[in-house]
């Protein structure tokens, strides 16, 4: 509740207790249309509920206007319950799930599940950008981007469930999730700044954190708005066994005397996974006239972070992983202009984007390359201090152009039509090192276990690998100790035109029918090499291979796609405070090939693993919404999702990344979402969901590679899509207490339930797991002095619940209990913050 409602906060209500919620949703859902003229006759508290405007049909309407299922999360609302990324909003949303893997495992890959939409792990996607496109988009304003920002200067968040690709450029299978910023504001100053700090458990540094907004009214039509802010967070998991590197990240010796038979030295690490994050977003606002607004923005977020927050099984907050420090640094900039014209008979917007997302890092391969080395010496010689650091360089740029038309309402026929762009390029590229091997395969004896294996003679492993697979010498590599290179470019084009015509039958019955028709075109290019296996790893055409010592391989490959999808949605009003809908929607994520070496080689892939197919669903949902006695606001649905040809994330047999598609799935369930004012002072929201969420068609993928069959991913009817739990619950309670006419006492209490999910598809694969369910309680209390002073105190996951987010083993085929890891709920945290607006 904001600080102007306290003109209006009820004396206390006797006939309202905390349990009003829960009766009134039985109430509602009985007969949400028989509420009386008067509401204070029916009991119900004498404060009314604020109005939540959207824009999510890109008009701006009630939520309650809106014919399908929407939640919007007021920027009040998300610095009440201390809400400051996207990650952590699902807390807030009832069928929304978003394992939450720490700040470093958090920045690579939404990971966003809306209506059981989703079938790949977690633990797969910090490691490199995923080659398929989220199940749910997210847009920014009104730019399509996935970026886990810091939510400072929100006006709200809005989440759309269900496909929505005939309202928004970019396409999705699960829903949309909608960032709109505060924009400039012309009419007054403003400014505030905000800081806090807090302690968590098992951390042995405090997080703390400093933002600030400031508004400036530049002429009657024109303002600027800045926001800016820093924070630290601390680290909690602490590291038993990391592997001790000398200069040039050489392992130290446990017996320097014994440099050919040695293991590496180790030793303990406090908490390895803090993270600090700077994030700034300036605007500028220009009503160029009254038929012409400008909006230009530019955003930037800067985020270093080092480990990883997991855990290894069996040992709470602290890992046993080799490499533990794993450090990234993520940059994203994001360059907006959108253009609003009135035409008088409908509103013209333009909405160009560039943004570019780039990130630096290093990956713990330590348990891979193992895996490897334990399969023959031929490998690595059987090299006794083996760890295995990827580094990795990835930028993903996009330019995107989408226009609309959408009509002022109308009595009989509104309409809205879009035009869609999107130039999106990807590259990745990734130099695996061996830190230690070069020295090592130098030295006299190396090649004693490769002489044993073959029979041969050799003095020590260099030789090995330039005399026998005709490779380049470890030594003579630079960086020092590389035996791997990966070359990974992708480019997106994707055109679409969208449109939805609504017919208004009457004055409360409309009917809405939208459509869409895209044409994209998906390329690949994979450049890498092998040094240390030559010609037996490379896939140039003879005679080219036969004399490549860098074991390289090369692959460029295209497809397009042409295809549609229609949506049809009708409501009715059956009074003004009350709705009932239904939609029948469908949604795409558009296909693609994987730049994968083919052929008769060591690492070659199979064909049929090459192209994927865009993934399609259907979506049915019927639901109703609106007012009881204008304190009670409620959100009923019940759908249907038929999900076909599932696109997955794989790693194929050589581990170079890959997506394949699967059969059918489904997805079933209720939605239900309570927010109340409950007088006294006393507000509330109640969420529930219910999703049951499986494979419906057993399928297979498997490769023969050298007439070796390799099982990739399997599914049967009836398995459970992983990390969707069958039920979540959400609550939240609010209280503001007037203490004197300029000062108040403000309650926040939230608390978040999910049950349990699956790890993977089934239970035959390494790594499966039945995660338990978990509650987490939040909770502030604040003063507010004046108009200008705020203090608060708060707390996250005050029970302390050990929840375990997201669980697995890195890699199917070593199942090194080193690396058997598991992502815990960040412990209880406690802190204070204080918050000053300027006048």
């Amino acid at each position: 509740m904001s600080a102007s409602s306290l003109d209006r906060i009820p004396a206390l209500d006797h006939r309202q207790r905390a349990l009003t919620l829960a009766v009134a949703a039985v109430l509602s859902a009985g007969a949400p249309a028989a509420r009386a003229a008067d509401g204070a006759a029916d009991g119900a508290p004498d404060a009314a509920l604020d109005e939540i405007v959207v824009t999510a049909n890109h008009r701006a309407q009630s939520v309650l206007d809106v014919p399908y299922n929407i939640s919007a999360i007021t920027g009040a609302t998300l610095e009440t319950a201390g809400v400051g990324d996207l990650t952590s909003i699902a807390r807030l949303l009832p069928g929304v799930t978003i394992p939450d893997i720490g700040p470093r495992g958090n920045s690579s890959n939404s990971l966003i599940i809306i209506r059981g939409m989703n079938v790949n792990d977690p633990i797969t996607s910090f490691e490199l950008p995923w080659g398929s496109v989220p199940t749910v988009s997210t847009y920014v304003d009104d730019v399509p981007l996935y970026v886990n920002f810091k939510l400072d200067d929100i006006a709200r968040i809005e989440v759309l469930r269900g496909p929505q690709g005939t309202l928004y450029g970019s396409g999705a299978v699960g829903g949309t999730v909608k960032i709109v910023h505060n924009a400039p504001d012309p009419t007054q100053f403003a400014a505030e700044v905000a800081t806090e700090a807090s302690h968590t458990d098992h951390a042995s540094d405090p997080s703390y954190g400093i933002r600030g907004m400031l508004n400036v009214p530049l002429g009657e039509s024109l303002a600027f708005r800045l926001a800016a802010g820093t924070n630290t967070t601390a680290g909690f998991i602490d590291a038993s066994n990391a592997v001790v590197f000398g200069p040039g990240i050489q392992p130290v010796l446990a017996n320097p005397a014994d440099p050919l038979h040695s293991n590496y030295a180790t030793q303990a690490l406090g908490p390895i996974d803090d993270a600090r994050s700077f994030g700034v977003r300036a605007a500028l606002r220009w009503k160029a006239s009254d038929a012409l607004e400008v909006n230009l923005a530019y955003q930037r977020q800067d985020d270093h972070s080092n480990g990883f927050s997991s855990q290894t099984v069996g040992s709470p907050y602290t890992t046993q992983a080799l490499v533990p420090q794993q450090p990234e640094h993520r940059t994203i900039d994001l360059e907006a202009l959108t253009l609003t014209a009135d035409a008088g008979f409908a509103t013209v917007t333009s909405s160009t984007s560039y943004s570019v997302n780039s990130a630096d890092n290093v990956f713990d391969q330590s348990q891979y390359v193992t895996g490897y080395s334990a399969i023959s010496p031929l490998y690595y010689g059987n090299y006794p201090r083996i760890t295995s650091l990827f580094y990795n360089t990835s930028r993903d740029t996009s330019i995107v152009q989408e226009l609309r038309l959408v009509s002022k309402q109308s009595v009989d026929w509104d309409y809205t039509i879009g035009g869609f762009f999107q130039h999106q390029g990807q590259q990745l590229f990734e130099y695996e090192t061996v830190p230690g091997f070069a020295a090592w395969s130098q030295l006299p004896g190396s090649a004693n276990a490769i002489n044993q294996a073959l029979g041969s003679s050799y003095s020590n492993f260099g030789d090995f690998v330039q005399l026998y697979n005709g490779g380049t010498r470890p030594s003579t590599l630079s960086p020092t100790d590389t035996n791997y290179t990966y070359l990974r470019g992708s480019k997106f084009l994707d055109h679409a035109v969208y449109g939805e015509l609504t017919r208004h039958v009457t004055k409360d019955w409309q009917i809405t029918a939208g459509a869409r028709q895209f044409w994209q075109e998906f390329s690949q290019s994979l450049y890498s090499t092998i040094p240390y296996g030559g010609p037996f790893f490379s896939t140039l055409p003879p005679p080219a291979n036969l004399t490549d010592a860098l074991g390289t391989t090369s692959v460029d490959r295209n497809l397009s796609f042409r295809n549609h999808i229609f949506k049809l949605n009708t409501s009715y009003t059956i009074s003004p405070q009350t709705h009932v809908y239904a939609t029948y929607s469908e949604g795409f994520r558009h296909g693609g090939i994987n730049a994968l070496p083919i052929g008769n080689c060591v690492f070659c892939e199979s064909e049929t693993i090459v192209p994927y197919k865009s993934d399609t669903v259907k979506n049915y949902e019927v639901g109703f919404k609106g007012e009881w006695a204008h304190w009670l606001r409620y959100s009923a649905a019940a759908y249907r999702v038929d999900w076909t040809d599932v696109q997955i994330q794989i790693f194929g047999q050589a581990g170079d990344p890959a997506v394949v598609n699967g059969k059918q799935a489904r997805s079933q369930g209720l939605e239900l979402e309570l927010n109340g004012e409950l007088g006294a002072g006393f507000s509330g929201t109640l969420g529930y969901g219910l999703t049951d969420a499986k494979i419906t068609q057993d399928f297979a993928i498997s490769e023969v590679v050298n007439r070796v069959t390799y099982d990739l991913v399997s599914g049967k009817a009836g398995d459970r899509l992983p990390y969707v739990p069958r039920q979540t619950v959400t609550l939240g309670l609010d209280y503001l207490k007037p203490v004197t006419q300029r000062d108040a006492f403000d309650f926040h209490v939230d608390a978040a339930y999910h049950s349990n999910v699956t790890t993977q598809l089934n239970d035959t694969v390494l790594g499966y797991r039945v995660l338990g369910g978990f509650t987490t309680v939040n909770a502030a209390l604040g003063y507010t002095l004046g108009k200008a002073w705020h203090l608060r105190l708060f707390g996250s996951n005050l029970t302390n619940g050990l929840g375990v987010t997201a669980a697995g083993s890195l890699y199917r085929g070593n199942d090194d209990p080193r690396y058997r890891i598991e992502f815990p709920t960040r412990p209880r945290t406690l802190g204070v913050g204080f918050d000053y607006k300027f006048e």
